[in-house]
């Protein structure tokens, strides 16, 4: 089987996430057996790894498992075989904005390495480490809607169901698409997407749509520009997801017990407030700790925010506390100590008459839950991370001076054959025992180098 062992998000304009799995002998030893790994989550998708062993070859491939009819994921990923000796040896296959739709949803290379080359690098219990590396993720859906159904279908996305609906365009009544979230009633979320309307060089596109779903499930709804009509024949609705982050908006007593929420796995939180300090503290516990199964451990991370009680027109209604977003990691115990997060909040202020951030005597702090993974082995911390973090740079480093120093290579080899080819043509310099400026400045320019 394979196990996701570790996962780093680089943050960097890419948005990339590396997934470390430890893949044991199970995916070698029965031919055309296949073997997958248990689900996780990357981009608001479900995803899996799948190997398929021939007789003298192993196959690896991206299983997309949020498979939506009318829906593309496009997704540059890169394979890694991590050799046991140097980094060097390494072993990679990528693959740039590759599709994933309902008819393919598993895209790979189905011989990634011989299993005489794959003794390199397991180790002596048959086991080796993959990497897979997954960034600019974009997920687009796209349907036709005709008179009188005015609804897409359900859209999955995030661990919500969604829809586009489409009102007006009559004679009067401007057009106006709104997204829709079906499922998870009661749960606010923030989403960012974009729509578009039509097709070719009559497309109206919206551009980057964020907002806050309500408990309700609705967002402000887009109303094109220049204004148009519903069109008899129908019409095409594009929807670009970017991301959907469940939020829980806690009142928590500035004295007195915590407030209760729940993440995007229903497991349980409290946040309780720290006055113990000059300024005020945030205490969050991860209640279901002992719901960590053994020997793993859980990644969560999330972002929180001070709401103010009454936000002047133009002014945030919500303020992002220091060090946001937050992270840690969680093994099985019997109850967690809880991590502190601090605020900019004075303890002397949150007592005095008009404080803006003190709701009767409660303060509103909203939670924003961003990526949470489950990980084989629980001999991990979360001072680890900087460590892999730097790795991967300096392996990115590494590469584009690789890259630098082989095409300045190609460079100085051209400009030679092109001055050996002037002196050619001019005559034979070397004849009178001298040497030209040229030849000179090559020598010294190549021997520098």
């Amino acid at each position: 089987m394979a196990l996701l062992y570790r996962a780093t998000r680089l943050r960097d304009r890419a948005d990339t996430h590396v997934f470390t799995f430890v893949v044991t002998r199970s995916a070698t030893r029965e031919p055309d057996r296949d073997v997958t790994s248990k689900e996780f989550y990357c981009a608001y998708q479900r995803w899996a790894v799948a190997f398929n062993r021939s007789d003298t070859s192993l196959g690896v491939y991206l299983v997309w498992r949020s498979v939506c009819e009318g829906m593309r994921v496009y997704v540059d990923f890169t394979f890694t075989l991590l050799s046991r000796d140097h980094f060097t040896a390494n072993e990679a296959f990528s693959g740039k904005q590759v599709r994933f739709y309902s008819g393919g949803a598993a895209q790979g290379r189905g011989r990634c390495v011989t299993l005489t080359e794959l003794k390199k690098f397991a180790d002596a219990r048959g086991e080796f480490q993959l990497e897979l590396s997954i960034s600019r993720v974009r997920t687009l859906y796209s349907c036709e809607l005709r008179a009188p159904r005015l609804d897409t279908p359900p859209i999955a996305f995030g661990g919500f169901d969604w829809a586009v609906s489409v009102a007006g365009g009559a004679s009067k009544e401007p057009l106006a698409l709104r997204l829709v979230r079906l499922s998870g009633e009661g749960q606010r979320c923030r989403v960012r997407y974009a729509l578009a309307l039509g097709e070719g060089e009559r497309r109206i596109h919206s551009g980057p749509l964020e907002c806050i779903c309500d408990a309700e499930g609705r967002t402000p709804p887009w109303t094109p520009r220049p204004p148009g009509r519903l069109p008899h024949k129908g019409f095409r609705v594009t929807l670009e997801f970017v991301w959907a982050r469940p939020l829980a908006e806690l009142a928590v007593p500035v004295l007195g017990r915590g407030a209760t929420c729940y993440d995007r796995d229903k497991q349980a939180w409290v946040l309780r407030c720290d006055t113990h300090s000059e300024t005020v503290r945030l205490h969050m516990l991860y209640r279901d700790v002992n719901n960590v199964p053994r020997n793993h451990i859980r990644y969560v991370s999330w972002s929180a925010w001070l709401v103010r009680a009454g936000a002047a027109p133009g002014e945030p209604d919500a303020e992002e506390l220091p060090g946001s977003p937050f992270e840690h990691y969680y093994a099985q115990e019997s109850a967690d100590e809880g991590l502190m997060m601090e605020t900019a909040l004075r303890v002397e202020e949150v007592s005095r008459a008009g404080c803006v951030w003190q709701h009767a005597g409660e303060l509103r702090v909203r939670l924003e839950w961003n990526d949470t993974y489950m990980l084989f082995q629980a001999t991990y911390h979360v001072y680890d991370d900087l460590c892999r973090l730097h790795v991967h740079q300096m392996r990115r480093e590494i590469a584009a001076l690789q890259a630098e120093n082989y095409a300045l290579e190609r460079q100085l080899f051209s400009y030679q054959k092109s001055l050996a080819y002037a002196q050619a043509q001019a005559g034979s310099p070397a004849a009178s025992g001298r040497r030209s400026p040229a030849e000179r400045s090559l020598s010294t320019d190549t021997e520098y180098a």
